[in-house]
């Protein structure tokens, strides 16, 4: 596990030592969003439809080129959490049905640094990994979104 990236995901967590235990225990820790990152619920339909793609490996390249950034996907939950600044407000409102900027201590279950792959007892991973602290431009992600959403109205007859 990369030490100084899951150093600072835990530093989210009111005890960082609990992070550590339900990554160890779970492989997922849940943490509350804005004290070190924030982060944006996206539909994998809004996503697939940005990068024109539904494999894994090209959205996770896509994501790793259009968003210079760490991002989950949810596999299970069907949706994609690019990490922000904490700071970050962008206006949010969008067509795009499920796209959430999560407020402020929100739970979001944040996969160990090591799981970068979906599978069905590990459905909660990083698509897009961090290998160190960062977050992804925020900008690229409303135009992700922005992006996604145009196509899939143009799809709906």
């Amino acid at each position: 596990m990369n030490n100084c990236m899951a150093d600072w995901l835990a530093a989210s967590h009111p005890n960082p030592r609990q992070a550590w235990t339900e990554w160890t225990d779970h492989g997922v820790a849940v943490i509350p969003v804005g004290q070190t990152f924030g982060a944006v619920r996206i539909p994998e339909a809004v996503v697939h439809a940005a990068v024109e793609s539904t494999d894994p490996d090209d959205i996770a390249f896509a994501l790793a080129e259009r968003l210079d950034g760490p991002v989950i996907h949810d596999g299970r939950g069907r949706n994609f959490y690019p990490l922000l600044r904490p700071e970050d407000r962008l206006d949010w409102r969008t067509s795009a049905r499920g796209v959430e900027c999560l407020a402020p201590r929100t739970h979001l279950g944040v996969p160990a640094v090591n799981r970068c792959e979906y599978t069905r007892e590990t459905p909660i991973y990083w698509s897009v990994p961090g290998t160190e602290p960062s977050h992804c431009a925020s900008a690229s992600v409303a135009l992700l979104i922005r992006v996604g959403a145009a196509r899939l109205d143009e799809a709906t007859p």
